[in-house]
């Protein structure tokens, strides 16, 4: 999953890579972090938050997840705007993973998927499988964990030299990644391939539940609306039985 957020000049993509597997793990996480804060998985994203009144909570996402993250930074000055910025690290950061089977989810549309697959055409011989996934924070708890990890950064780095010292490091992508940054950013520019995604079912969820069952049938936010309510009674169980009882009882909640 990869999500970035932008805070004055300073631009900050991360990637969160987990097994499916994996997902039930970091969703108990994010429910631990939050503990104590109006919050909640499925319902909220960094947007939600105040930064400041919050630190806790995002620090506690990022350590019990740091083995899962990796960022990028951008400090602005020089014209790109923020998609073109976005697209260029997002590659970079797949590059740099070298996980060449692993699905990579985009938070946005077809056209977000075309700037990053232009723009890793530029550095790799070969384009990762790629989805899109509207608001993909509300669906996927690692979507959301890259949400809080890329706002946290973003709000934090305010110079050069903060980009080591934050956790997850941050380095610069037109300095410590130079020799990709300029391959990509005119990939991206000077490309028109239109990016082939994979066919995974889309469903336009609207309450937490809904967006629960997508999450757990593997769908994508965005395209016709969830048109019933499904029982959370199976995922309740089966989280409990992967010995998650604490989480078992927070999703049996709402």
């Amino acid at each position: 999953m990869i999500d970035a957020s932008t805070v004055g000049n300073v631009t900050v993509t991360v990637a969160a890579y987990a097994e499916r597997t994996d997902e039930i793990a970091v969703l108990d996480s994010l429910y631990t972090a939050a503990d104590g804060h109006n919050f909640f998985p499925f319902r909220d994203k960094s947007h939600n938050l105040n930064h400041e009144d919050s630190i806790h909570l995002f620090e506690n996402a990022i350590v019990a997840n740091g083995h899962r993250l990796k960022a990028t930074a951008h400090l602005g000055h020089d014209g790109s705007d923020q998609e073109r910025i976005e697209a260029v690290q997002s590659a970079i950061l797949v590059e740099e993973l070298q996980t060449p089977e692993a699905i990579v989810i985009l938070d946005g549309n077809e056209d977000k998927a075309n700037r990053f697959g232009n723009a890793i055409r530029g550095i790799s011989s070969a384009i990762p499988p790629i989805a899109t996934c509207i608001q993909s924070e509300l669906y996927y708890p690692t979507a959301l964990l890259a949400d809080l990890c890329a706002s946290h950064l973003a709000h934090t780095i305010e110079h050069p030299r903060h980009c080591a010292t934050v956790e997850p490091p941050a380095p610069i992508s037109k300095e410590v990644y130079h020799n990709h940054w300029g391959k990509a950013y005119n990939s991206m520019v000077n490309s028109s391939h239109r990016v082939t995604t994979e066919c995974l079912e889309q469903r336009r969820a609207e309450t937490v539940s809904q967006r629960v069952c997508s999450w757990f049938e593997g769908y994508m936010g965005g395209g016709e609306p969830y048109s019933f309510e499904q029982s959370l009674q199976p995922i309740i169980r089966y989280v409990h039985e992967n010995g998650y009882e604490e989480l078992a009882m927070q999703l049996s909640e709402i």
